[in-house]
């Protein structure tokens, strides 16, 4: 859904169930994911970030950039001759991802970026797992 100032946001919900029959050991197992996703992005037109290179003045877009979800995994196995179930595996992920994104010119671009995902485990053996990346990236476009 994009506004009349240049801002857009998104809404994002997904759900998805997997079934797995053993007839070797009579065990139906059984996988679950809800995701959840929210996001927005802005663009400024004529943004002079860099005032002059040369005797170029520079008025350029800039797009702020902003992703946050929510994952929800759930394993869980069950055997068909008993009415239990129990939970094999599991994690909750939380990922946020702003960025924002510069046009220096038609060819040149700057991406200013940081992402971290972090990992919740539902069971006993693993360990909380967090993952960032951050970083500067320049494209260079070499064709008119």
């Amino acid at each position: 859904m994009t506004f009349t100032n240049q801002l857009s946001a998104r809404v994002e919900y997904r759900k998805s169930r997997q079934l797995s029959l053993s007839l070797v050991d009579y065990q139906l197992a059984e996988q679950r994911s809800t995701e959840f996703t929210i996001g927005a992005d802005f663009r400024k037109k004529g943004l002079p970030l860099i005032r002059r290179i040369g005797k170029m003045k520079m008025d350029n877009d800039v797009t702020f950039k902003l992703d946050i979800g929510i994952r929800d995994d759930a394993t869980a196995n069950s055997k068909l001759d008993q009415n239990t179930a129990f939970g094999t595996a599991g994690q909750k992920v939380i990922r946020i991802n702003p960025t924002i994104d510069y046009v220096v010119n038609s060819r040149v671009r700057a991406t200013l970026y940081f992402e971290q995902i972090k990992n919740i485990p539902k069971i006993a053996t693993s360990a909380p797992v967090t993952n960032t990346r951050a970083g500067v990236q320049l494209t260079i476009s070499l064709n008119q």
